[in-house]
């Protein structure tokens, strides 16, 4: 009896097996990139903000930019930056990894009809409704207002960037290349990008600060304690002291009065002889 019972239960294991290898797995659909006619640029729709939190109530604007920023190495967090030939704008997409889906170079269009235009530091950016007092506005983190005002367009070369020798508060959220700019120094002595982990205070992923000099203007490079090369000296960048002359190449930001760059990776820093 037993051994009948066994041999039907193998019977019916093969059977199964059988079954399942049978099975035809759809292959999901290819992405459809969009395509959309813009309606307004960057720069005017910037000009939009009203000092406090301000609504997108308007169904027909579209936005169109070539994204300039990865999150690749970790020195950018849930957040996008998109240029057109007249500004740039962070968008604040709330999640993380988004190098795999939103690629350097690639179109992206945007209806922002239920987002907010709102400042940090002063400068603008794209988001959600904020329901913190001390945010202007909040990510963009739930799918379906991702879906509804988000789209991926065509692959594209990445944007050049824009050489500079003044620092200006119209190219802050592009793409750009600081000529022979003078090493000052880290702040507090530091002498790496950033730091992952500190074993003196016992934090973890501090933000680390650069200093250099362009003309009469200082611009601080700030790295995430979480990005890749946080750790990194920078005297292995070529950096070996103050006075060191080199190209910086990332995305101008601004926090109140400062000027910051954002590396995407240390390709970004190019000693000059």
């Amino acid at each position: 009896m037993m051994r009948d019972i066994i041999k039907y239960s193998a019977s019916l294991l093969l059977a199964c097996l059988a079954l399942s290898g049978c099975q035809k797995f759809t292959e999901p659909e290819p992405y459809q990139f969009a395509d959309m006619e813009p309606t307004m640029t960057l720069a005017d729709f910037k000009a939009l903000y009203t000092g406090s939190p301000t609504e997108i109530t308007d169904a027909s604007i579209v936005l169109e930019g070539k994204i300039i920023s990865s999150d690749r190495s970790g020195n950018v967090y849930r957040t996008l930056y998109i240029e057109d030939s007249t500004a740039g704008l962070e968008v604040k997409i709330g999640k993380t990894g988004l190098y795999n889906d939103y690629k350097l170079g690639q179109t992206l269009y945007i209806k922002p009809q239920g987002l907010y235009l709102g400042t940090y530091g002063g400068s603008v950016q794209l988001g959600a409704r904020s329901y913190e007092d001390r945010y202007e506005t909040s990510w963009i983190d739930v799918q379906g207002l991702i879906d509804k005002t988000i789209f991926r367009g065509e692959f594209g070369d990445p944007l050049p960037p824009t050489d500079i020798d003044t620092l200006t508060d119209n190219m802050v959220c592009r793409y750009v290349r600081l000529s022979n700019v003078s090493y000052q120094g880290g702040s507090d002595g530091l002498r790496t990008w950033a730091v992952s982990n500190d074993p003196y205070t016992g934090r973890e992923a501090a933000y680390g600060e650069q200093n250099f000099g362009l003309d009469d203007a200082t611009v601080v490079v700030r790295t995430s304690g979480y990005a890749s090369f946080a750790d990194t000296e920078v005297a292995e960048s070529g950096i070996t002291g103050l006075g060191v002359r080199c190209n910086l190449t990332g995305i101008l930001t601004k926090f109140n009065s400062t000027y910051q760059l954002v590396l995407l990776d240390l390709d970004g820093v190019e000693v000059l002889e």
